[in-house]
């Protein structure tokens, strides 16, 4: 087992571990309602914190408290999110296992010592960017949700925290709404690093795949390309459940980081806010930045394929493998990239579109207020 195996195995390894945990698989449940229970548990306790979180907001709204009304529909949109990737990774357990069985399964695969090496630098580079964006959005993320905690003890605005549940002591209040932060950021953080991963393995199988095109010669047996076309509609197939999996939750994810753009903006325009709601300012931009950037990759790693198979010496091959070439090449010409919803490409064209969409609502806010 060289490097890259050993890192694609602890990688997938540890997001396994993360989905057993959404799941809560690791607790015994024999009985059909504990097996229930215990799937919809984090999910249940996301629903009651976003619940008690919207009383926040109506209560802020009645008394005029903007700052505060801005704070609460902060963590209603990161609770709302940690709701959504739950129940994703909960719902979607298969069809993630296979997609991480697909991926290690690459780096054990034999390839010609022509494109050995090409392959072995894709797929470390693959691993790599993916841990450098984890870690910079995990590194982000908490700094601005232990950030939110301290202003929201310090200050007497709220108490204790976000809200106050009734019939309960103050420390049961402090105790219930700290598990509701940790549980948010680590939902989205777990749900983000499923998203990041799975996105940039695809990235890095499809170029893969356009290097072993750009081997294939006159001399490339007919077997090399079955193998090539083989593993094109594998990728394609995984894709696809890929997107049915993100369909909505991509979608989600751009309407709260719009939100969450503008809440913020319009907070550090009008009032007297603290380094947290930057913070928060700074978590929306890498989330959608991320998400955009990451849907620009696919696409522009999908067309490689496309370039790939043109430029192969295809006039040298058997007629067989130029009818395999030519179904890769009808196959290639659907762009795969994302899609929120059905409706938007995400790509950093949408980027910039959600930016100036948020600068053009906070100056109408700006005007009103």
């Amino acid at each position: 087992m060289n490097e890259v195996q050993r890192e694609y195995r602890r990688h997938y390894k540890l997001l396994r571990v993360l989905i057993t945990t959404f799941r809560l698989d690791f607790v015994p449940a024999s009985w059909l309602p504990l097996r229930i229970l215990r799937l919809s548990l984090i999910p249940m306790m996301s629903a009651i914190n976003f619940t008690c979180l919207l009383w926040l907001l109506g209560q802020s709204f009645n008394e005029g408290d903007m700052v505060t009304f801005s704070y609460g529909a902060i963590w209603v949109s990161a609770t709302l999110q940690s709701v959504v990737k739950a129940l994703t990774g909960i719902y979607y357990k298969e069809d993630y296992f296979e997609c991480f069985n697909a991926a290690e399964e690459l780096t054990r695969r034999r390839f010609d010592e022509s494109v050995k090496d090409s392959v072995r630098k894709i797929l470390a580079e693959t691993i790599k960017l993916t841990k450098i964006i984890v870690s910079a959005q995990g590194l982000i993320f908490h700094a601005t949700a232990f950030l939110l905690a301290f202003y929201a003890i310090s200050t007497d605005r709220i108490y204790p925290l976000m809200y106050h549940i009734p019939f309960i002591s103050p420390a049961g209040n402090h105790t219930f709404q700290w598990i509701g932060i940790l549980l948010d950021l680590y939902t989205v953080l777990g749900g983000d690093f499923l998203f990041i991963t799975m996105a940039l393995q695809f990235r890095g199988e499809l170029a893969i795949i356009s290097e072993l095109l750009g081997s294939a010669t006159g001399a490339t047996g007919s077997k090399f390309l079955h193998q090539v076309h083989q593993m094109h509609i594998d990728a394609l197939r995984r894709l696809r459940t890929f997107h049915r999996i993100y369909y909505h939750l991509t979608f989600l994810q751009m309407i709260s980081s719009f939100l969450l753009i503008c809440l913020t903006t319009f907070m550090i325009r009008f009032h007297d806010v603290q380094v947290w709601a930057y913070a928060v300012l700074l978590c929306g931009l890498m989330q959608i930045f991320f998400l955009c950037l990451i849907g620009d990759i696919l696409f522009e790693k999908a067309s490689l394929i496309s370039t790939a198979l043109y430029l192969t010496k295809w006039y040298e091959m058997k007629l067989e493998d130029q009818g395999r070439l030519l179904i890769m090449i009808a196959m290639a010409q659907k762009p795969y990239g994302i899609k929120a919803a059905g409706l938007v490409d995400v790509s950093f064209f949408t980027f910039i579109e959600i930016i100036k969409l948020s600068v053009s609502y906070c100056a109408i806010l700006f005007t009103l207020v």
